[in-house]
């Protein structure tokens, strides 16, 4: 009985355990959503973006459209438990807080990552008035990056 073998340059095997190596892999099950408020009368809106991976995570809201005197507030919460995050973009058109420019806020959220999270975003006349034209979402983030 013959073994056949295979010819194999020196970088084709390479190429073939990288090939092998990447298709192994775990894909990424990073989180990233975004909710939009609905419009105010003078067209005027809010955004919220969450991102999370296995270990950090930013939380931006921003007040977006043309001025409307409003401010855009958004929340992000973990179901379950007693923690929630709320920012306030009060600084006009496109003025946005929060972020990855702020850096990674991961000491803020709750372990294991793992979880059901919401995310609100409404339009509001003053720091401390009530909530309008607001929408949400959830989501499920498996803990992983």
């Amino acid at each position: 009985m013959r073994i056949a073998r295979l010819a194999v340059p020196a970088g084709g095997a390479a190429t073939a355990l990288a090939v092998t190596l990447l298709a192994a892999s775990p894909a990424s099950a990073y989180v990233n959503h975004t909710v939009y408020s609905v419009h105010s009368a003078k067209d005027g809106y809010g955004t919220s973006n969450a991102y999370l991976t296995a270990e950090y995570f930013w939380f931006r809201v921003c007040d977006r459209g043309p001025k409307d005197g409003y401010r855009a507030v958004g929340r992000l919460s973990k179901d379950g438990t007693s923690w929630s995050l709320t920012r306030h973009a009060d600084g006009g058109s496109n003025s946005c807080v929060g972020g990855s420019e702020d850096g990674w806020t991961s000491n803020f959220l709750p372990q294991p990552f793992r979880g059901n999270y919401s995310m609100t975003v409404c339009l509001r006349n003053t720091a401390s008035g009530a909530d309008f034209n607001c929408n949400d979402t959830s989501f499920y983030h498996d803990g992983s990056s």
